[in-house]
């Protein structure tokens, strides 16, 4: 490569930009952004030397390509772009990299509403989070909504219930806003509280509660006082759920790791409001020696995705481009970040508490994957397939008679749901209750597209039937010429409680023996039943959206004609039943009237 030294620096510019080093097949093997282009990409040639894998990497690289940006975040938004769609296989690879749920308060409505997410939008709400532990993201809500009842409900249901307000308002969950239970006033007060306790302004709510209590007890409302003492009482008995409760953390992410070789573990505290709310950890495979660049390249990848980005973030060591990244993230969250790599002092005690708990997560992980390895090798054994089943893929047929037929694939990997690898398909063969067809057509488009990008075969293909429709499925497969290409199975269900359920192997007229294998079993019950709830849940709306949209013919002045023209607006008709009576009049075509005989209605 050496030799094509002159070659590359007559045509690199000395701009900012991102560089993409191809292999002799034009496929990339590593992405990077540089200040400046020419002088980053000839310092892999001037001294790769004994820098973990570069020597590997140069001798790879056939050719450079490049984009040049304006800005520093300009190029880190376009690496990590590239870096997502080509997946080179000198970059670090993230594992266990989730999405995590927030909570999500949206106080642009006039009745906000608090919610659980998986995206943080710029859409004028307050975030919260994210939660790594479903179970404390749901205690941290439940305790909210008892102390401020605040509504979860959407905005349909919201509308539904304005004669009459739900279960919640009953057991004390939430204030009724829909039903006028609640003044605008009051509500927004409840509101700025919930607001104060999510951000860890502990002592401060308590002091505002305790003045509401004193002030209603002075003027005779002893009822009001009463709530006021117990949400003060509640309050204090729930203090253990801040982690660690020091005014001196701020909101900030403290990021840790440990290296063995060229496998990094990458541990992320979550600070919140005055509280370390969570851990978040992601095993990384990088060829690269240098941890510097490891470490840049891990947070890039990190804040590309929807995690929020907090005030400050603290880092063991300095990175290159730190500048570029400070505006990246500044210009991401809308507001000032700090990046920090702090020596001393109450944040340094954060960061080496941090990168105690790297090295942790990195021993425990590989004992819960040999546990995950020797539970699909024992399926494998137990099924007598070829291949262990580190990837399933399921499938589950669901209609009533025959009627709006659907399908749903879910996918697991290394005994984990891949919920981005769901699927959900309508049955377009006009067969009828047969789900022996509908499993044919749902195996058929799925093996067809094998060979697509983010398309592959799992290992294991489990079908949620008996032979029947085993058969089906293997005649799919046939079809497409891949059945030699993965392994087929299906599980089916005993007759009454009693019992494990029965797994079929292609070829077999008998069910395998898992009588050894409870756990094996149960496992692939598990993702049989996750396939059914995709399913169900997939039928249920088309069957609520086909029943109201049929319903609606029998609202006054409102036609097929209307019907049509109000879906192509609003997309489906939970956004019709969420838009306001202007909302619906404001459609060429409709009038005030049937506008209101349509809310009126879905009331």
């Amino acid at each position: 490569m050496r030799e094509k030294l002159p070659e590359f620096s007559e045509f690199l510019p000395t701009m900012t930009g991102v560089y993409i080093m191809k292999d002799s097949s034009g496929v990339p093997v590593y992405i990077g952004k540089a200040k400046n282009l020419r002088a980053r990409v000839m310092s892999y040639f001037r001294r790769g030397g004994d820098r973990g894998q570069i020597p590997y990497l140069v001798k790879e690289t056939d050719s450079v390509d490049y984009v040049v940006t304006e800005t520093e975040s300009e190029a880190l938004f376009i690496e990590n772009s590239l870096i997502k769609r080509h997946k080179p296989k000198y970059n670090i690879r993230l594992k266990d990299d989730k999405t995590f749920s927030s909570l999500r308060l949206s106080v642009g409505e006039k009745f906000p509403r608090l919610s659980r997410t998986r995206k943080v939008r710029d859409d004028g709400s307050l975030y919260f989070g994210p939660f790594a532990s479903g179970k404390f993201l749901k205690s941290t809500a439940t305790l909210l909504h008892r102390f401020f009842p605040l509504r979860d409900c959407t905005p349909s249901k919201f509308e539904r219930h304005r004669s009459r307000p739900c279960l919640n308002y009953f057991v004390k969950l939430c204030s009724g806003p829909c039903a006028g239970k609640i003044s605008e006033e009051d509500y927004g007060e409840l509101v700025k509280q919930a607001t104060s306790f999510l951000r860890g302004e502990r002592n401060k709510l308590a002091k505002m509660i305790r003045e509401k209590m004193e002030r209603a007890s002075e003027e005779g409302r002893y009822e009001n006082a009463a709530y006021y003492r117990d949400q003060l009482v509640s309050l204090k008995e729930n203090a253990e759920i801040e982690r660690s409760n020091s005014s001196r953390f701020e909101d900030m992410d403290i990021v840790g790791f440990y290296r063995e070789s060229q496998q990094y573990e990458f541990t992320v505290l979550l600070s919140r409001g005055g509280s370390v709310v969570d851990k978040l950890d992601f095993s990384v495979t990088s060829p690269q020696g240098d941890e510097a660049e490891c470490l840049r390249e891990f947070l890039g990848r990190f804040y590309f995705s929807d995690h929020y980005i907090p005030k400050r973030v603290l880092l063991p060591l300095s990175v290159r481009d730190l500048e570029g990244y400070v505006q990246w993230l500044t210009e991401k969250r809308g507001k000032r970040v700090y990046v920090e790599v702090p020596l001393s002092g109450p944040k340094s005690e954060l960061l080496h508490f941090a990168m105690k708990n790297a090295p942790e997560s990195s021993w425990r992980k590989p004992e819960e994957k040999a546990r995950q390895g020797t539970l699909l090798r024992s399926i494998r054994k137990s099924a007598g397939i070829k291949r262990v089943p580190y990837t399933i893929e399921c499938f589950d047929i669901s209609n009533i008679q025959g009627q709006q037929t659907v399908a749903s694939l879910v996918r697991f990997r290394n005994a984990r749901a891949e919920r981005d690898r769901y699927r959900r398909y309508r049955i377009t063969t006009p067969s009828g209750p047969d789900d022996f067809r509908s499993m044919y057509e749902v195996v058929y488009r799925r093996a067809r597209r094998a060979e697509e990008e983010g398309w592959d075969l799992p290992d294991l293909i489990l079908i949620d039937g008996g032979k029947g429709q085993l058969n089906a499925a293997y005649a799919a497969l046939r079809d497409c010429g891949v059945e030699n290409e993965v392994d087929l199975a299906s599980i089916a269900k005993t007759e009454g409680r009693a019992g494990d359920d029965r797994i079929y192997v292609c070829g077999d007229r008998e069910p395998r023996d898992f009588s050894s294998n409870k756990r094996g079993v149960y496992f692939l019950m598990r993702i049989r039943d996750e396939a059914h709830r995709f399913a169900i849940t997939y039928h249920r709306e088309l069957r609520k959206s086909k029943a109201l949209t049929s319903q609606m013919d029998s609202v006054p002045g409102i036609g097929k004609k209307r019907k049509l023209l109000l879906l192509n607006h609003f997309g489906s008709v939970e956004k019709i039943k969420g838009a306001t009576a202007e909302e619906l009049a404001s459609i060429k075509g409709m009038t005030k009237q049937s506008a209101r005989n349509l809310k009126e209605f879905l009331r």
